[in-house]
């Protein structure tokens, strides 16, 4: 039958490397997300900003402005329109 002394030496060694290894994955996780960040996220993220036109503002080339002197509508086409 097994040491009950030498069972316990074996969980108070577990239990110390658990504690130990939890800061080592806790940095390691750290490292690994910032370089992730920084190597991958950031420079998509740049590129996108730079070269998406999600309005499609960038393509138009005539404007869309139509001065108040111009409408020639009345006030009664302007209450039918739908």
């Amino acid at each position: 039958m097994a040491d009950p002394s030498h069972t316990s030496w074996w969980k108070r060694a577990w239990q110390r490397w658990l504690r130990i290894a939890t800061v080592i994955g806790d940095f390691q996780a750290r490292v690994v997300l910032s370089l992730f960040y920084f190597v991958i996220a950031l420079p998509f993220g740049l590129l996108v900003r730079l070269f998406a036109d999600p309005l499609g503002i960038k393509g138009r080339r005539t404007t869309t402005w139509t001065s108040f002197a111009d409408r020639t509508q009345t006030l009664d086409q302007a209450a039918r329109q739908a």
